[in-house]
């Protein structure tokens, strides 16, 4: 039997660490590569720039292969996959609304621009929006995890002015969407939002007590939803034992 392959996506590689549990766990029995964006600082890029590096990346794969993208990454791979469906096996996007305005930096400008806080006071309220953790040598890492993303990597908008990238829908390939119930970003008007656009076989998650980043607080169940929804991909060795009846459009998840 041949190891699905999976592409993850990262447009924001200092956020990684967040991911790096879900990668692992997948890594058991999936074959996990990482696609990695470093944006030079002040350097401009469109996303069709982004599109076509990753593109080129693809054609050189003797297969089409499985996307897996958090947040910003996650809207650019269901934009690439409705693209280019021919160079995705499917796509899995995590924390993404069709409103795909709503990211955390959107998030984070608009409170830039309607509280009188210094950034710092800012990022820290946010962080304890956009994580659930307990340790407390953990809980405060993640604001200056947001800064360093902020100042080098790869966002939509400025505090000046914040272009609406616009809507997403359901790319032809299967689709997979985890979003957390408690999530300040993606608000839970997402899954009706998304039900409006998913195909018959495509699957949304709402993860009970998942934040904007559940990934992270919620590894094991993310990745176990991760793998259940690959092996339904059609043309899987799964696939063989599978009814069209068993897919779902729509199911929650509770963690």
């Amino acid at each position: 039997m041949n190891r699905p392959e999976v592409l993850w996506v990262d447009l924001q590689p200092t956020l990684y660490c967040l991911n790096k549990r879900v990668s692992q766990r997948l890594s058991r029995d999936i074959g996990v590569k990482r696609w990695s964006f470093q944006l030079d600082p002040d350097e401009f890029c469109m996303e069709s720039t982004v599109h076509s590096m990753l593109k080129t990346t693809l054609e050189s794969m003797a297969e089409p292969i499985h996307l897996i993208g958090h947040g910003l990454s996650g809207i650019i791979s269901c934009e690439f996959a409705h693209n280019h469906p021919e160079l995705v096996e499917s796509v899995t996007l995590l924390s993404v609304d069709t409103l795909s305005i709503n990211q955390w930096s959107s998030h984070y400008l608009g409170m830039r621009r309607q509280l009188a806080c210094s950034r710092e006071q800012i990022l820290k309220h946010l962080s304890t929006l956009l994580f659930e953790v307990k340790s407390s040598q953990v809980k405060a890492a993640f604001p200056r995890l947001l800064q360093a993303c902020l100042d080098n990597e790869l966002i939509q908008g400025s505090i000046v002015n914040l272009d609406h990238p616009g809507s997403l829908s359901s790319p032809q390939v299967p689709t997979l969407v985890i979003n957390g119930h408690d999530d300040v970003v993606v608000d839970r008007k997402a899954q009706q939002r998304w039900e409006e656009q998913l195909k018959p076989g495509d699957c949304y998650h709402s993860l009970q007590g998942g934040r904007h980043f559940f990934q992270f607080s919620h590894a094991e169940l993310t990745a176990t939803l991760i793998r259940s929804f690959l092996d339904m991909v059609p043309g899987s060795s799964a696939m063989e034992s599978l009814h069209p009846s068993q897919f779902t459009t729509s199911t929650q998840q509770q963690a």
